[in-house]
């Protein structure tokens, strides 16, 4: 994704209110529209940058602690569609089954807070970075060529946007 700096955005706004004046000033004289647009992109071109790609968090989807964050069964599936192998092509996968709470549940709980807690777990919301999350986790083999990889899927997570990340060694289209 090409991002325009601000040295771009002030060529472009210049140039047009260039153009805007000299159409302004001489109405009948013809403006050379065409080479106005070539000299805008030459700048815009020459002024761009490549966005850097966002790191995926080390161990992204490697884990049952670091598990990709998608929704429902649909979502799990749409997700390993998206991923690209080392060689551009596309893993098979299966589910392995279900591997338990992303995170330990807290031993000695009353009642209450396992009430507490199974409500919480039901609601679709944003969960904050670091707040404790006892989803179960789904594990699936993904591969590519002679090379497997499990990766766990968390499919609790309706609230977040569309994961972006790939785990280390997959490419995903966007």
């Amino acid at each position: 994704m090409r991002m325009r700096s601000g040295a771009a955005l002030i060529a472009a706004w210049a140039m047009a209110a260039l153009q805007a004046t000299a159409q302004d000033a001489v109405p009948e004289a013809p403006v050379a529209e065409a080479a106005i647009e070539a000299a805008l992109e030459a700048v815009i071109e020459a002024t761009s940058v490549e966005a850097p790609p966002i790191a995926a968090p080390d161990g992204y989807g490697l884990s049952r602690e670091h598990a990709i964050e998608v929704c429902y069964p649909e979502g799990q599936q749409q997700y390993l569609a998206r991923l690209i192998c080392p060689d551009n092509s596309h893993p098979a996968f299966e589910r392995r089954g279900s591997v338990g709470p992303r995170q330990p549940m807290p031993d000695n709980m009353s009642e209450e807070t396992i009430a507490s807690l199974l409500a919480d777990l039901r609601k679709s919301r944003k969960r904050e970075p670091g707040e404790p999350d006892h989803h179960i986790v789904d594990a699936y083999d993904v591969v590519c060529g002679e090379a497997t990889t499990t990766l766990y899927l968390d499919m609790y997570h309706c609230a977040q946007d569309r994961p972006v990340f790939s785990p280390k060694g997959f490419g995903i289209i966007d």
